[in-house]
């Protein structure tokens, strides 16, 4: 390296973790955390898990009465030592994280750290639309530039995807076997070979901030799941990485997976923070899906160009007046005809939407989920758009890295 790091982006499956994974390695590392002959710490650890450890820190000390502040969290960090710090997947989608990223990152640079990090997007477009982003990125992307070397890695194809294709049990297998409904029944035999017959019980397994989570049916480091158990409630990407660090969980195995529309936005996004966290600790993931792989988040990738659309009238479904059966305000859906008194347009208002900060979504793209005709999403945060793009593109890389997980070399 000719600076104190680098920053890769690139879209998915373009080579960037492996790039950090060789890096990381010819350091000596053997795993998260480790030692190299040269005595240099390394670390390599997916953004959320690092993030997650400075925020708890940080909540101690602030209990403790202690003083330090980030500087503190910090050390405890690197372990007070200079350190080579890789971060996988670098994403800020919440004004907590964006708050800390220039005193967290000069403390680092302060420390003779060394930082690489790969991202979906150039350093710019990080937080694009965020709450309060001018108050906090500026000055970040700034140091970043000024710190590291940024390298846009421009590959024309998706290696997972070709890995995947190449892997001759992939094609007929994984999919008409695990992923495809109807096939719930088939999971029990999979998880009875995964447990290693081993005793099955109920299981109280530990998620962040002290917080647990019961499973039926644990054994063996298997643990059998409904999507809803999973994704359907309040999960975080730090939740599913406890469930493996802490847990001792390896194997997943997941029933009733659905096609990912719109509507489903949030347990999708949870959906790829979990197979981020199975990818990143090379656990493994069995499902039973409605769809096919490829199919199965087509319908979140429009999220991807999604843009605030300020000319509404009023707050249906893509924010238009007309008589529509299915309306959504916000996070309520109910139906209407054109003579119910509860249309959109009778008490949500382009003046309204102002007055909350809502607006309404719009998305372009046509997409290749059939189920998603309307072309926008009402009741949205300005501060939270980015977010939702962020979605996009994790469903993006959830696909491709569930690809790659489905073939006999992973």
């Amino acid at each position: 390296l000719q600076s104190r790091g680098c920053y890769i982006w690139g879209q998915v499956g373009r080579g960037k973790t492996l790039l950090m994974d060789l890096l990381a390695t010819s350091l000596g590392s053997q795993s998260l955390t480790d030692t190299s002959p040269q005595g240099i710490e390394v670390q390599r650890v997916h953004f959320h898990g690092f993030m997650h450890g400075i925020h708890r820190r940080l909540h101690e000390l602030r209990r403790d009465g202690a003083r330090g502040g980030i500087g503190a969290a910090v050390e405890e960090a690197t372990m007070g030592q200079p350190a080579v710090l890789c971060f996988d997947e670098f994403q800020i989608t919440t004004i907590a994280d964006a708050s800390l990223l220039t005193p967290l990152f000069g403390e680092l640079f302060f420390r003779d750290a060394i930082v690489v990090m790969t991202s979906n997007r150039p350093p710019e477009q990080l937080y694009q639309g965020g709450l309060n982003r001018d108050a906090h990125m500026p000055a970040f992307v700034s140091s970043l530039r000024a710190q590291l070397q940024v390298h846009h890695l421009d590959a024309p194809l998706d290696y997972r995807l070709e890995a995947a294709a190449a892997d001759s049990s992939t094609s007929s297998k994984m999919d008409s076997d695990y992923m495809v409904a109807p096939c719930n029944g088939k999971l029990d035999a999979v998880f009875e070979v995964a447990s290693a017959g081993t005793e099955v019980q109920p299981q109280t397994l530990p998620v962040a901030w002290g917080r647990t989570l019961q499973c039926n049916k644990v054994a063996g480091g298997a643990a059998k799941f409904t999507f809803d158990e999973l994704c359907g409630t309040f999960l975080s990407a730090e939740d599913y990485l406890s469930l493996i660090q802490k847990g001792g969980i390896h194997t997943f195995v997941v029933s009733d997976v659905p096609r990912f529309g719109l509507q489903l936005h949030n347990e999708a996004r949870r959906f790829t923070n979990l197979v981020d966290a199975l990818y990143d600790n090379q656990c493994r993931l069995v499902c039973a899906a409605e769809v096919p792989i490829d199919d199965l988040l087509a319908g979140m990738d429009r999220l991807c160009t999604a843009e605030i659309q300020t000319d509404q009238a009023a707050m249906g479904i893509a924010g238009s007046e007309n008589s529509l059966r299915k309306h959504r305000h916000g996070d309520v859906t109910f139906e209407s005809s054109e003579l119910s008194p509860c249309r959109p347009d009778t008490f949500a208002t382009a003046e309204a939407d102002a007055e909350a900060g809502t607006s309404c979504l719009s998305l372009g793209g046509g997409g290749s989920d059939s189920s998603d005709t309307q072309e926008g999403v009402a009741g949205v945060m300005a501060a939270a758009v980015d977010s939702l793009r962020e979605s996009g593109f994790a469903a993006r890389r959830c696909t491709s890295r569930l690809r790659e997980m489905s073939t006999q070399t992973y």
